[in-house]
Protein backbone atom coordinates (compact mmCIF):
# COMPACT_ATOMS: atom_id res chain seq x y z
CA UNK A 1 0.00 0.00 0.00
CA UNK A 2 1.34 3.59 -1.33
CA UNK A 3 0.42 6.50 1.18
CA UNK A 4 0.00 9.78 -1.12
CA UNK A 5 -1.56 13.16 -0.46
CA UNK A 6 -4.58 14.22 -2.17
CA UNK A 7 -2.49 16.70 -4.84
CA UNK A 8 -0.26 13.69 -5.68
CA UNK A 9 -3.71 11.51 -5.65
CA UNK A 10 -5.22 14.49 -8.20
CA UNK A 11 -2.35 13.85 -10.90
CA UNK A 12 -3.51 10.10 -11.07
CA UNK A 13 -6.19 8.33 -13.43
CA UNK A 14 -7.45 6.71 -10.72
CA UNK A 15 -8.53 10.05 -9.17
CA UNK A 16 -10.86 10.81 -12.29
CA UNK A 17 -12.76 7.31 -11.83
CA UNK A 18 -13.28 8.52 -7.46
CA UNK A 19 -14.46 11.45 -9.06
CA UNK A 20 -16.93 10.49 -11.48
CA UNK A 21 -18.28 8.90 -8.56
CA UNK A 22 -18.20 11.68 -6.40
CA UNK A 23 -19.20 14.14 -7.91
CA UNK A 24 -20.30 16.12 -5.29
CA UNK A 25 -19.59 17.38 -1.66
CA UNK A 26 -20.38 16.24 2.17
CA UNK A 27 -19.12 18.52 4.61
CA UNK A 28 -18.29 17.04 8.25
CA UNK A 29 -17.96 18.77 11.15
CA UNK A 30 -15.45 17.40 13.86
CA UNK A 31 -16.23 17.90 17.51
CA UNK A 32 -13.65 16.30 20.30
CA UNK A 33 -14.26 16.50 23.84
CA UNK A 34 -13.89 14.69 27.39
CA UNK A 35 -15.87 14.61 30.35
CA UNK A 36 -19.18 13.67 28.53
CA UNK A 37 -18.98 16.79 26.27
CA UNK A 38 -17.70 19.18 29.55
CA UNK A 39 -14.64 20.08 28.10
CA UNK A 40 -13.50 20.52 24.62
CA UNK A 41 -9.75 18.98 23.43
CA UNK A 42 -7.83 21.92 21.47
CA UNK A 43 -5.03 20.89 19.55
CA UNK A 44 -6.51 17.14 18.33
CA UNK A 45 -4.78 16.35 15.12
CA UNK A 46 -7.96 14.80 12.94
CA UNK A 47 -6.60 13.12 9.88
CA UNK A 48 -9.17 11.94 7.38
CA UNK A 49 -7.75 9.30 4.96
CA UNK A 50 -9.45 6.51 2.26
CA UNK A 51 -8.18 3.39 0.57
CA UNK A 52 -8.45 3.65 -3.19
CA UNK A 53 -6.76 1.16 -5.56
CA UNK A 54 -4.25 0.16 -2.82
CA UNK A 55 -3.69 3.74 -2.13
CA UNK A 56 -4.27 5.05 1.21
CA UNK A 57 -5.13 8.77 0.47
CA UNK A 58 -5.11 11.55 3.23
CA UNK A 59 -7.89 14.34 2.32
CA UNK A 60 -7.75 16.21 5.47
CA UNK A 61 -5.37 17.20 8.02
CA UNK A 62 -5.78 19.50 10.90
CA UNK A 63 -5.91 20.87 14.28
CA UNK A 64 -9.42 21.34 16.19
CA UNK A 65 -9.47 25.05 17.86
CA UNK A 66 -10.39 25.87 21.02
CA UNK A 67 -13.75 24.94 21.21
CA UNK A 68 -12.40 21.43 20.09
CA UNK A 69 -13.82 21.41 16.78
CA UNK A 70 -12.70 21.33 13.07
CA UNK A 71 -15.94 22.19 10.77
CA UNK A 72 -16.32 22.31 6.80
CA UNK A 73 -14.39 20.04 5.94
CA UNK A 74 -15.43 18.85 2.14
CA UNK A 75 -15.28 15.37 0.87
CA UNK A 76 -16.19 14.11 -2.19
CA UNK A 77 -19.34 11.87 -1.78
CA UNK A 78 -21.92 10.46 -4.38
CA UNK A 79 -24.80 12.21 -5.55
CA UNK A 80 -28.13 10.53 -4.04
CA UNK A 81 -31.49 11.02 -2.52
CA UNK A 82 -33.50 9.73 0.05
CA UNK A 83 -36.68 7.73 -1.15
CA UNK A 84 -39.41 8.07 0.82
CA UNK A 85 -41.57 5.57 -0.53
CA UNK A 86 -38.86 2.62 -0.92
CA UNK A 87 -36.62 3.85 2.28
CA UNK A 88 -33.77 3.27 0.47
CA UNK A 89 -30.84 4.77 2.24
CA UNK A 90 -28.85 7.32 -0.42
CA UNK A 91 -24.83 6.34 -1.65
CA UNK A 92 -22.51 7.23 0.43
CA UNK A 93 -18.39 6.77 0.53
CA UNK A 94 -16.27 6.65 3.61
CA UNK A 95 -13.59 7.56 4.70
CA UNK A 96 -11.58 6.56 7.81
CA UNK A 97 -11.29 9.62 10.43
CA UNK A 98 -8.20 9.45 13.16
CA UNK A 99 -8.40 11.73 15.92
CA UNK A 100 -4.92 12.24 18.42
CA UNK A 101 -3.49 14.54 21.18
CA UNK A 102 -0.37 13.04 23.36
CA UNK A 103 -2.57 14.26 26.21
CA UNK A 104 -5.34 11.25 26.33
CA UNK A 105 -4.53 7.22 26.47
CA UNK A 106 -5.87 6.53 22.87
CA UNK A 107 -5.91 7.54 19.30
CA UNK A 108 -9.36 7.36 18.07
CA UNK A 109 -10.53 5.82 14.99
CA UNK A 110 -13.58 5.79 12.80
CA UNK A 111 -15.26 5.21 9.77
CA UNK A 112 -17.60 8.31 8.25
CA UNK A 113 -20.29 7.59 5.71
CA UNK A 114 -20.28 10.93 3.39
CA UNK A 115 -23.37 11.62 1.43
CA UNK A 116 -23.65 14.40 -1.12
CA UNK A 117 -25.43 17.97 0.48
CA UNK A 118 -25.09 16.54 3.43
CA UNK A 119 -23.40 17.90 6.70
CA UNK A 120 -21.85 14.64 9.12
CA UNK A 121 -21.40 15.56 12.56
CA UNK A 122 -18.67 13.23 14.22
CA UNK A 123 -18.40 13.17 18.08
CA UNK A 124 -15.16 12.23 19.10
CA UNK A 125 -14.42 11.18 23.04
CA UNK A 126 -11.06 10.83 24.47
CA UNK A 127 -10.19 10.17 28.18
CA UNK A 128 -6.94 11.85 29.59
CA UNK A 129 -3.75 10.16 30.46
CA UNK A 130 -4.38 11.40 34.25
CA UNK A 131 -7.91 11.93 34.28
CA UNK A 132 -7.60 13.07 38.14
CA UNK A 133 -4.56 15.77 37.16
CA UNK A 134 -5.17 18.92 34.95
CA UNK A 135 -6.01 18.65 31.76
Amino acid sequence: MKEMTLQEFEQTQEYQTFISQNPTNGILKVQVFTADQAIPISNAKVIITKLIDNDKVTFFEGLTDSSGIIDNIKLPAPMGEYNMEKLEIPKYTTYELKVSNGNYKTDKQYEVAMFGGVKVLQYVKMIPNNPGGII
